[in-house]
């Protein structure tokens, strides 16, 4: 079975070539809107039992969504401390933990891979990032096996040009030795490897007729990184990669962009607290713009803060819905409004962040109700959107081909659906030459060719 796995950052996707020698998308999650892409999240429960996908955000929601904790003392480590030259002490480190979460979700586990994170742990237990990212695969590779009805112990997987973090060339390799040794972790005895981009020029290929000579230059936008690849058509219809770059800079990115211009001022942003009318902490403000570091603050320090400086706030009521935000649980549901008015901007100018847990109610103090118009979403990415041109020109010239030279510009990846990326691409191409690959199954898909054909 020729298998190519496309683990993403948002979403996961898997394809195999079929009896007709077209690569087939395999159906992964029956509960998600397209079944053919995997939401690329874990949910970790308190007895050790986890879940994926579709399963695992409807778990997250019914455990913990609106759900206040309950806090207790818990012994961390022990530290020896030197105290004169030659003297220690033993002191205990203790942590309030909530004693009644009853699950962890997690998210972008792709996003650590180049860095120097190396797991956490959960509820009394150790995890290495390479073992989460194995539970996730060898649920995902269970999924297939029922799909298909074979065992499956070998896959091409998809990576990025650059992984997210990566500094050099060494942080790639090593991101991608982690990648491989959680893929054997998860029963996937033989891995390898092909640029996503490059995976998704063959899918591209695979179902258009190329002229030899013909150049594409892929873009290929997801939730964790940018990518693109300049190919040339040679004799037969095998594609020639010309050169290739790439950005840690994607769809999670402009959520938190847009969280902190919509969504902060709900939550205290410019509110001014104490004597001094002092504004909230900068690292307070930066955890909240991503909801597994907004879940984090969930403790006793960081609410009591909150809560004394509601009382000498000139917005008590912002700093009301800031503290339910934290302590309910509500970050990921916020986000998830957020994502949804990031993809209503590329259909429609105006969208709305909506989200009012207490409808109906009246127990919660959080309620957002943000118009958002296309063009303060933009205005929100434009610096990330120069960086991207710039990479784009910078692509070009390593390969030697001019702009005018591209005859096709494939874009997949759910962001490459924004239209002020479509906008650039025609400025830069010709809107003529734009296609559209499948957008969360198309590097599957050219990686299951790249399986049949690996050489």
């Amino acid at each position: 079975m020729h298998l190519g796995i496309d683990f993403g950052t948002t979403n996961s996707a898997a394809a195999i070539i079929g009896d007709d020698g077209q690569p087939r998308v395999l159906p992964l999650d029956e509960h998600a809107a397209n079944a053919g892409t995997l939401r690329t999240v874990l949910y970790v429960e308190r007895d050790g039992n986890m879940r994926i996908g579709s399963d695992a955000i409807a778990a997250h929601r019914a455990q913990n969504v609106g759900r206040l904790p309950r806090f207790v003392k818990q012994w961390i480590a022990e530290i020896d401390v030197v105290i004169t030259e030659g003297g220690t002490i033993v002191l205990d480190i203790f942590s309030d933990v909530d004693a009644d979460a009853p699950g962890r979700l997690l998210h972008s586990l792709k996003g650590p891979l180049a860095s120097d994170y190396e797991g956490t742990m959960l509820f009394g237990t150790a995890f290495t990032l390479e073992a989460l990212i194995a539970e996730f695969l060898s649920r995902l590779r269970h999924r297939i096996e029922q799909t298909t009805g074979q065992r499956v112990t070998r896959a091409v997987f998809g990576r990025p040009v650059n992984f997210a973090n990566a500094k050099s060339d060494a942080d790639n390799a090593m991101a991608e030795s982690r990648l491989r040794e959680a893929a054997r972790l998860a029963g996937f005895d033989d891995v390898t490897f092909e640029m996503e981009p490059i995976a998704a020029g063959l899918a591209f290929g695979a179902g258009h007729n190329l002229s030899a000579g013909e150049h594409a230059l892929v873009f290929d936008f997801g939730g964790g990184t940018l990518d693109v690849a300049v190919l040339r058509v040679e004799q037969g219809g095998a594609q020639r990669v010309l050169a290739t770059g790439g950005v840690g800079i994607a769809g999670d990115r402009f959520d938190q962009a847009l969280f902190k211009r919509a969504v902060l001022p709900w939550l205290g942003a410019h509110t001014r607290w104490g004597p001094q009318k002092l504004p909230l902490p900068a690292h307070l403000l930066e955890a909240l713009s991503d909801w597994q570091d907004a879940a984090a603050l969930c403790n006793m320090p960081t609410l009591g803060f909150i809560r004394d400086a509601q009382r000498q706030s000139d917005q008590p009521i912002r700093l009301l819905a800031l503290e339910d935000y934290i302590a309910r649980g509500y970050a990921y549901e916020v986000f998830e409004q957020v994502e949804r008015c990031k993809v209503d901007l590329s259909a429609r100018r105006f969208g709305v962040i909506g989200f009012d847990p207490s409808t109906g109610s009246g127990q919660a103090a959080i309620s957002v109700w943000q118009p958002v118009t296309r063009p303060l979403f933009e205005s929100a990415i434009a610096r990330e959107g120069r960086l991207i041109r710039d990479m784009i020109a910078d692509t070009l010239l390593r390969a030697e081909v001019k702009a005018g030279q591209i005859d096709h510009v494939i874009r997949t990846g759910g962001s490459s659906s924004i239209p002020y990326f479509i906008e650039m691409l025609a400025g830069l191409f010709g809107r003529d030459k734009i296609v559209e690959e499948d957008l969360f199954t198309g590097v599957a898909a050219g990686l299951a060719v790249r399986a049949a054909s690996p050489s």
